[in-house]
């Protein structure tokens, strides 16, 4: 007969065992290709959806996220623990007056696979009627969650990152990565990552975003929108003066009022996703758009820091795009092609996605690099419905497994005859994306984008420009909001991974 003291060693022995196998986007210690077929869920706490060894299958459970008095939600993001799959930190827009576009950010937290939230309310620390926007979020080397947004207030606009020490239940108050109180710049869209590796550069955190000025070119854009970084060296308690980083490059020709005309600065990025290589290496991919006319196509670049941000390579061509404009035909809700990025957590092998508005419909295409983003593979069309068929599939969101399973979710309208009715789908590839899995629904109720739907600062109805997705090497967590209840709403649901195909030697 076993001792307590024998079965806790035992206990702790087999948690340890557990999380030595997990990992994050920057953890090269395992070699591509293994996999166990051991139970993975054993860490106490997994609630129905993500029973020990069970795989749910279709139709997946929906969970609501969102149970609060807010009148709408979108924009949603989600990230999972690198050190306990059961443990996912989430947050959206929490609209108060979805008529004249007023939220501010909010969060959950999960501690058992994503089956229950905790609501933790608006992030603390910013005027009862100041905007917060655009969260995204990640995970620290001491298990703390970061989270990244942005602020407007009264002509004052910025960007925060608010940490959690709790593991998601409570944020304590935004330190200041960004701020101008002139009006003359406006900071869009931040996205925060942390290097996880075991290198020099470890622990720091890293922020990019939108710094945009130079005066209002129309289609709601500035006429410099130039890439800014910062980073923290100290768990975030403070951060870099600003750098901008776009650099130049003999594709970056779109013209802008004031700019002279034989420039090459790419300082057009809308949108920049930061990934992590196993090698510490930075790699941020961006859109590089029309910022007048909307005419000229938008092209994605990436560009690459070895040194933590110290000094940056001119950036490369990625893919040139055709952009869905604004709308759906006979849809009021704005669209962009806001690409997804993501990296492999043992190769490093980078991954892109984005819809592309084709000549009847929009399609989810993606394409890889192996070499650090310096080429890339020809693009291969994601969703797997006819061509053609007047179906629209967009907001695609990407993450990929410990084990190199690249999963890829995304709205969809192939079930409705009209193709207004959105459901969300979910494919994955096994092969470090050379093909891609059946497509399988996600949702269990299609629903329609104009119920509840805020109205922007443009008069267009708003469901988001993103949703958010995590994965581990046994489950995937799209996140996402939809109207099924009247209003929008946040959901998830706890998705089987597919395995990944054995690499012989």
């Amino acid at each position: 007969m076993r001792t307590p003291v024998t079965r806790m060693l035992l206990s702790l022995l087999s948690t340890v065992l557990i999380i030595s196998i997990l990992s994050a986007c920057n953890d090269s210690t395992n070699k591509p290709g293994q996999h166990t077929s051991t139970p993975f869920y054993t860490l106490t706490g997994g609630s129905t959806c993500v029973e020990l060894g069970s795989h749910p299958q279709r139709p997946y459970t929906n969970v609501q996220v969102s149970h609060d008095s807010y009148l709408a939600h979108s924009e949603p993001m989600l990230v999972e623990d690198p050190h306990n799959p059961l443990h996912l930190v989430g947050g959206s827009k929490f609209f108060t007056v979805p008529a004249h576009y007023r939220f501010q950010i909010g969060y959950y937290a999960s501690f058992d696979g994503g089956c229950t939230w905790s609501d933790g309310g608006v992030l603390p620390g910013f005027a009862k009627n100041e905007t917060t926007s655009d969260i995204s979020f990640a995970f620290g080397t001491h298990n703390e969650v970061y989270a990244a947004v942005l602020y407007n207030f009264k002509g004052e606009s910025g960007i925060a990152v608010s940490t959690s020490t709790d593991g998601g239940k409570t944020f304590g108050l935004p330190v200041s990565v960004f701020d101008d109180k002139t009006g003359n710049v406006f900071s869009d869209k931040p996205w925060i990552a942390v290097d996880q590796t075991r290198g020099r550069y470890s622990g720091s955190i890293y922020v990019v975003w939108s710094y945009d000025h130079n005066g209002n070119c129309g289609y709601g854009n500035n006429c410099s929108e130039e890439l800014a970084f910062s980073r923290s060296t100290d768990r975030g308690k403070s951060f870099s003066p600003v750098r901008l980083v776009e650099g130049s490059a003999p594709f970056c020709t779109n013209p802008t009022t004031g700019r002279p005309a034989h420039s090459t600065k790419c300082d057009a990025a809308q949108g920049i996703i930061p990934v992590v290589e196993p090698d510490g290496t930075i790699v941020l991919s961006f859109p590089y758009i029309d910022l007048m006319s909307g005419s000229i196509p938008t092209r994605i670049l990436v560009t690459t820091s070895p040194d933590a941000g110290n000094t940056w390579t001119s950036p490369v061509l990625v893919a040139t795009i055709h952009d869905i404009a604004g709308h759906f035909p006979h849809e009021k809700y704005r669209n962009l092609s806001l690409p997804a990025f993501a990296c492999d957590p043992k190769t490093g092998q980078l991954y892109l996605t984005w819809a592309d508005k084709g000549k009847k419909d929009a399609d989810i295409l993606f394409t890889t690099s192996k070499d650090h983003g310096q080429t890339w593979s020809a693009p291969i069309r994601v969703n797997d419905d006819p061509m053609q068929d007047g179906a629209n599939q967009f907001q695609p969101q990407m993450a990929v497994s410990p084990d190199g399973v690249v999963s890829v979710a995304f709205f969809d309208t192939r079930l409705d005859p009209q193709h207004r009715l959105i459901d969300v789908y979910l494919t994955q590839s096994i092969n470090k994306g050379a093909s891609f899995l059946k497509n399988v629904r996600v949702t269990t109720q299609s629903w329609d984008p104009a119920v509840g739907a805020p109205i922007d600062e443009y008069g267009q109805q708003f469901i988001g420009d993103y949703q958010g997705l995590a994965a581990d090497d046994h489950f995937v967590h799209p996140f996402w909001n939809d109207t099924r209840t009247g209003r929008q709403e946040n959901f998830t649901a706890a998705v089987a991974g597919a395995r990944p195909k054995r690499i012989l030697r």
